[in-house]
């Protein structure tokens, strides 16, 4: 069972976690998310991560793509 996370935060993977923990982690890992918004709220534009880390990634995802079609 593995909880979807958000952009800096990883997946919650529940798989080996006993039963009676998951309800707990479950709601941390959501209100890590939350807390993890309201950082990224708070800091300029040009420093959240949707904007540095994401876009480098895009762009890597972009040039791999156009390097594929080239050497195709």
């Amino acid at each position: 069972m593995i909880i979807k996370g958000y952009n800096g935060i990883m997946d919650l993977d529940l798989t080996n976690i006993p039963k009676q923990f998951h309800k707990e982690l479950i709601d941390l890992h959501y209100k890590d998310i939350d807390d993890y918004k309201k950082e990224q709220d708070n800091l300029k534009p040009h420093l959240r991560y949707e904007n540095t880390i994401l876009k480098a990634f895009n762009r890597m995802i972009i040039n791999n793509n156009i390097l594929k079609k080239k050497f195709i």
